[in-house]
């Protein structure tokens, strides 16, 4: 049995470099996310940047990791706090990291700032539950309408898949989230 321990974890953080250094903070971001590499159960790393409404540049790092335990042993290491000894001067602000392990994505509190996310055990229960309907709703729906096309039941299967998440990452999850955000989140403060 897997546990949550050993699921991939996925860490998020957002650097705000200061005006003239742009070129040298994408530098160090990039020499981070390089000495993360050498570290044991690394997957991969994003570097992207965005302009935010009042025309500053942010970057944000993301790192894969295979474990939340390897993911740990970087964040404690003294090579990661060396590497950001060494640009903390490059960067206005930095964001606290985040950690997400998978489903996390699905649930998002747009109508609240300042809220944690929902525990992995409500999670599982309402991605269980709704995966559970659809696959007994929607599935047998797309089975009936491809079957005159005649198509092999694979490409059936993968047309339901694509439709089902499509509609979970679109429709059902946003709208499930909504109905249970009072379950769902608790307030920091």
């Amino acid at each position: 049995m897997m546990r949550a321990s050993d699921l991939p974890v996925i860490t998020i953080i957002e650097l705000t470099p200061k005006a003239p250094y742009k070129e040298e903070a994408l530098e160090a971001i990039q020499t981070i996310s390089l000495a993360a590499a050498g570290f044991h159960g690394y997957q991969s790393a994003d570097i992207f940047e965005k302009v935010t409404a009042g025309g500053s540049i942010v970057f944000a790092i993301i790192l894969r990791f295979d474990t939340y335990a390897n993911l740990t042993s970087w964040n404690d290491s003294e090579q990661k706090a060396r590497q950001i000894a060494l640009s903390k001067n490059l960067f206005t602000e930095v964001t606290p990291e985040v950690k997400l392990t998978g489903l996390e994505f699905w649930f998002e509190n747009k109508q609240q700032e300042g809220v944690m996310q929902p525990t992995k055990w409500k999670m599982l229960i309402i991605t269980v539950c709704i995966i559970f309907t659809l696959l007994h709703t929607l599935m047998p729906f797309i089975r009936q309408l491809l079957r005159p096309i005649g198509m092999p039941q694979m490409i059936n299967t993968l047309v339901g898949i694509i439709m089902m998440v499509t509609l979970m990452t679109y429709v059902v999850m946003p709208f499930i989230t909504r109905i249970f955000s009072k379950w769902l989140f608790k307030s920091k403060g």
